[in-house]
């Protein structure tokens, strides 16, 4: 009856969550579903990938979530496509509290219910992300388990089956468990604890044959590569390339709200930690220490993560720093007797939970109404499957919005999606000379350079024309007013669909 009671608990979680807005949390959703949707219709084997016509993806033919997308298909069936999507989220927020809730009762966690309400409300950023259709989440829920059976299990067999889901659903992030195994097995050596090589082996054996277990691999590969080396390399080198939100450092206001709550968590953990081993010995605990001092490590490698390098690394820093203050807590109160106090104790984790929501629920409920409306792009991709001819290509100004446009019009093609890394690993002059039309500044001239010389800028038509072999472009008009306006002064191009939000331009053949 717990476990059911559990269940359900998480179930109305997940879907409050998910159903709490109409809007769609992530562009990245309507992207996954019009693959997963491409697997439904051509088989599961079907590695081309035209959509991104000036990607690296398309000439690699690889789909580095090829195992999230075919987790996906059953949700392609709906016949509102957007419920599918919704319902895929709320799952996917399920699996992912199960998944940590799994990793804390493994762990032998006091509360481990009441921990993982603390994580949906820790921070409003995870609590965003928690309703994401991504395999982000999948990833930090195979993580935590592969952590939690690391240090409390003998089996190595789990861990071969768990690595390989973990690569097999999102092969950039199939780097995560290895990582934390690898940390956690250094935390074990240098306390003179069996380090568990066998167990770091069978894991990365797992691993690999994820990363195998799909067409093309050697594609894939290069792939994950890009996404997760080249990108950090471009970073460092200053290029502004325009990055997604969660690939920046965060500012201040993100450092206040989503990591200070989660570090001052994570100092009380310390002390109570502290207090602990200064007043019982040391073997009576042992175990216990391991728990803390491995997810403390993991944690703190994280937080630099996510200072230095990305903050969509929050959600791995913030759960790892909750197993290591509920770990701490769970130490002190094995020793505890009186009840009294263990009721207090939970009082005011309740409370503490209570607290976090006051800072998280508003932001939250603020991103949702900033969200992706569910019908993103529809009108003017449904007007482009209506008119366009297939295969025909539509020039689209900004990489977030391929996925609302290849969900509603899979007929045509178009420039680039997923992440703008993909587009300039393919040549970074197209890169620039799409920028530079996605700032709005373009809309008459551009070039393929960050700085240019008078002689190296191009016309904006001969571009459009020559370079990306367009047919149509698509604006949408918040995004590219200037741009819009201009054109429509100056008849640019023929003005042949719009409606308040999007506008769709014929770029006439020469």
């Amino acid at each position: 009856m717990k476990t059911l009671g559990v269940i359900l608990l998480l179930a109305g979680i997940a879907l409050a969550l998910q159903f709490s807005t109409p809007n769609i949390a992530d562009p990245d959703a309507f992207y996954h579903m019009a693959h997963a949707k491409v697997y439904a219709e051509r088989g599961i084997f079907y590695s081309e990938f035209p959509w991104a016509q000036f990607s690296i993806i398309k000439e690699l033919k690889s789909d580095i979530w090829y195992g999230f997308h075919l987790f996906l298909i059953p949700f392609t069936y709906f016949k509102n496509g957007v419920l599918g999507i919704k319902l895929a989220g709320a799952f996917i927020t399920f699996l992912t509290l199960g998944g940590f809730y799994f990793a804390l009762n493994k762990l032998k966690i006091k509360w481990p219910i009441l921990w993982t309400l603390v994580f949906v409300l820790a921070t409003p950023d995870v609590m965003y992300r928690l309703t994401m259709t991504r395999p982000h989440n999948l990833s930090f829920a195979l993580t935590v388990i592969i952590f939690a059976l690391f240090l409390s299990s003998s089996k190595r067999w789990p861990l071969f089956i768990l690595g390989f889901i973990a690569a097999f659903l999102h092969s950039a992030l199939s780097w995560l468990p290895l990582a934390v195994v690898i940390l956690t097995s250094l935390v074990l050596k240098l306390r003179r604890e069996p380090a568990k090589f066998k167990h770091i082996i069978y894991l990365a054996l797992g691993v690999i044959t994820g990363l195998l277990a799909r067409p093309n691999p050697l594609g894939g590969l290069k792939l994950a590569y890009i996404q997760v080396v080249q990108i950090i390399i471009v970073k460092w080198q200053n290029i502004p390339l325009t990055f997604g939100r969660e690939l920046k450092t965060p500012n201040l206001d993100s450092v206040l709200r989503n990591i200070l709550p989660i570090f001052l968590i994570g100092i009380i953990g310390i002390i109570l930690y502290k207090i602990v081993i200064k007043k019982y010995r040391s073997n009576e605990i042992n175990n216990s220490k391991n728990i803390f001092l491995s997810s403390l490590t993991v944690s703190v490698f994280f937080l630099l993560i996510t200072l230095f390098v990305a903050r969509r690394s929050y959600d791995i820093f913030t759960g790892f720093t909750l197993i290591t203050a509920s770990s701490a807590l769970s130490i002190y109160l094995n020793k505890l007797t009186n009840i009294k106090y263990k009721n207090f104790v939970v009082s005011g984790l309740i409370i503490v939970a209570g607290f976090l929501s006051l800072n998280s629920v508003p932001l939250f409920k603020a991103y949702n109404a900033d969200a992706w409306a569910p019908d993103d792009m529809k009108e003017s991709s449904l007007w482009l499957k209506e008119n366009a001819k297939a295969g025909e290509i539509v020039f689209n100004t900004s990489w977030d919005q391929f996925g609302s446009l290849m969900y509603w019009n899979n007929q045509n093609y178009y420039i680039n999606g997923m992440d703008p890394i993909f587009e300039y690993a393919f040549s970074p002059a197209l890169y620039w000379k799409n920028h530079f039309l996605l700032a709005d500044v373009g809309y008459t001239n551009t070039c393929g350079l960050i700085r240019c010389k008078q002689e190296e800028i191009e016309t904006t038509p001969s571009v459009l024309i020559n370079d990306f072999k367009a047919s149509y472009i698509v604006l949408k008009k918040s995004r590219n007013p200037k741009t819009y306006f201009y054109w429509v002064k100056d008849n640019t191009f023929p003005l042949v669909f719009e409606n308040k939000k999007e506008a769709v331009f014929k770029i006439p053949p020469r």
